[in-house]
């Protein structure tokens, strides 16, 4: 994959017209990151599921019931980098919702996931512009959008 992105960067170098041609290597390139990290549809859930569990249970110190809900529907991929989904989160305790807010999550060889980024929804209505920051503009935008609600 390394001589794939040296090779595009060589042509973008160059000027060479052959750069339109490359954008489907471009795109094989991202589906190959997709492919090899994002988990199977039987256990996205799951895996979901179970690595927020975990990470929030190191960030409070304590079992939560975690509920969560995607932002955008399928992954997002940026050049070389993880496959990232994200994420509204809402964390109960006994039933009672204790914090809820949006998560940026990185796919890892389709084993599970990987937190990223965390805004809880305090720290948004603080300072709402700070979600672009993170997120793409069409997911700020549903986040806001949760924010209001």
């Amino acid at each position: 994959m390394k001589k794939s992105l040296l090779f595009i960067l060589l042509l973008m170098l160059s000027g060479v017209p052959a750069l339109a041609q490359t954008q489907p290597l471009i795109a094989q390139i991202a589906e190959s990151h997709i492919e090899g990290n994002v988990p199977n549809s039987e256990d996205f859930d799951s895996y979901m599921k179970r690595d927020l569990d975990a990470y929030f249970q190191s960030v409070t110190g304590k079992a939560v019931e975690i509920k969560f809900e995607l932002l955008r529907e399928g992954p997002t991929q940026t050049g070389i980098a993880y496959p990232k989904f994200y994420l509204w989160v809402k964390l109960f305790e006994k039933d009672a919702l204790i914090n809820e807010g949006a998560v940026r999550v990185a796919a890892i060889e389709k084993k599970g996931f990987d937190v990223t980024n965390l805004l809880g929804r305090k720290e948004i209505e603080q300072n709402p512009e700070a979600i672009y920051s993170v997120f793409p503009r069409q997911v700020g935008d549903r986040i806001k959008n949760k924010i209001r609600q």
